[in-house]
Parts: structure tokens; C-alpha cells; sequence
């Protein structure tokens, strides 16, 4: 009797190793035959399952970014009732603090650099900080909540490059969250 491959497992597993590639070298260097020698499988299998190399790109920002939201989901679930728990929980979500968010921040900011030439990926990509912001926009007082809300993304996206340029440790960009969070919410 034949084997039964789960498809989607064997998507991830791929996958995984077009992320261990970018964040060792960048997605300049995600190739058909790297990542099949990465991922231990024959090339023409990974053809089976991506049949360009763009395709398989693609299919990686929409995991990490589904990886990024199931992780802030449960965050912010986590937090539910508290205004600024909450807002903290999201801001604190994008920053690389341990090693499953670092991995996921790594993968994620390689994409973001493809997307200064890539304008498939920057239509994706380029949307995510002012949903997020306009998403939690309801939790903060003052008339300037949303430029308030744009200021702290922006700050932790820049944080998160920090943290993995290692300008900052994670402990830091945390305290530097907070202290505007004081300030926001007084």
C-alpha cells in the first residue's frame, strides 16, 4: 500500500527551508536546488509542490505572515479587556523577544527587503503596519490616537531591526515600548 503524503506538511517542510536560507543569506539566495538541498528532498519534488521559484516565495511570506498573526492573535486574546494591554500585546508582537519571535521577525524582515524591488511582495507587505495601527486605533484616548498608534508601529519595526542587527537587546525594546505606553496612556 502506498505511503500517504500530507501535502501541507510537506509544503511547511519546504517551507521551513527557504526561511532557513533567507535568514542565513537573504532570499537572494532561495533557489529551487538550495532549497531541495536544504530540505534533504530531490528537486523535482520540490518542483511537484512549487512549480517557480516565485511561487515558492510567495507561499513563504504567506506562511511567516500566518505564523506572525496566529502568534499576536493569541497574544491579544490573552490581554482582552485591558486597553492598554492590549496595545502592548500588539506592539510587543512585533518585536523579536525570543527565539520562535526572533526567527519569525528574521524571516520576515528578509522578505521586507525584497519588497523594496519585488512589487508583488510590497503590495502584501506594505499594508500590514497602518491595518494594524487603524486595528487597535479604538483602544487609545485622545483625538491623535491613530498618528499615535502609526508612531508606536513605525518605533517597533525599527526596534525589531535592532534587536536583530543586535543594536538593542530584546529586554531594551520592551522598556522603550512601555516608557511610550506610559505616556499614551498616562
Amino acid at each position: 500500500m502506498p505511503k500517504r503524503v500530507d501535502h501541507e506538511e510537506r509544503r511547511r517542510e519546504i517551507t521551513e527551508a527557504v526561511w532557513r536560507i533567507a535568514m542565513a543569506e537573504g532570499l537572494a539566495a532561495v533557489t529551487l536546488r538550495r532549497v531541495a538541498a536544504e530540505a534533504g528532498i530531490s528537486m523535482n519534488l520540490v518542483q511537484y509542490y512549487f512549480t517557480s521559484k516565485d511561487q515558492m516565495i510567495h507561499y513563504g511570506l504567506e506562511r511567516v505572515i500566518a505564523v506572525a498573526v496566529a502568534r499576536m492573535s493569541a497574544e491579544l486574546e490573552a490581554a482582552k479587556g485591558d486597553p492598554r494591554a492590549v496595545v502592548r500585546a500588539a506592539v510587543v508582537g512585533m518585536l523579536p523577544v525570543d527565539e520562535d519571535s526572533r526567527r519569525t521577525s528574521a524571516v520576515y524582515y528578509a522578505y521586507l527587503l525584497r519588497a523594496v524591488t519585488d512589487p508583488e511582495i510590497r503590495a502584501v507587505v506594505s499594508g500590514i503596519p497602518r491595518q494594524l495601527a487603524a486595528q487597535l486605533v479604538h483602544l487609545v484616548p485622545g483625538d491623535d490616537a491613530l498618528v499615535e498608534l502609526e508612531s508606536l508601529v513605525a518605533l517597533a519595526s525599527g526596534l525589531a531591526v535592532g534587536v536583530l542587527t543586535g543594536s538593542y537587546r530584546p529586554e531594551e525594546t520592551v522598556a522603550l515600548v512601555d516608557h511610550r505606553l506610559e505616556r499614551l496612556f498616562g
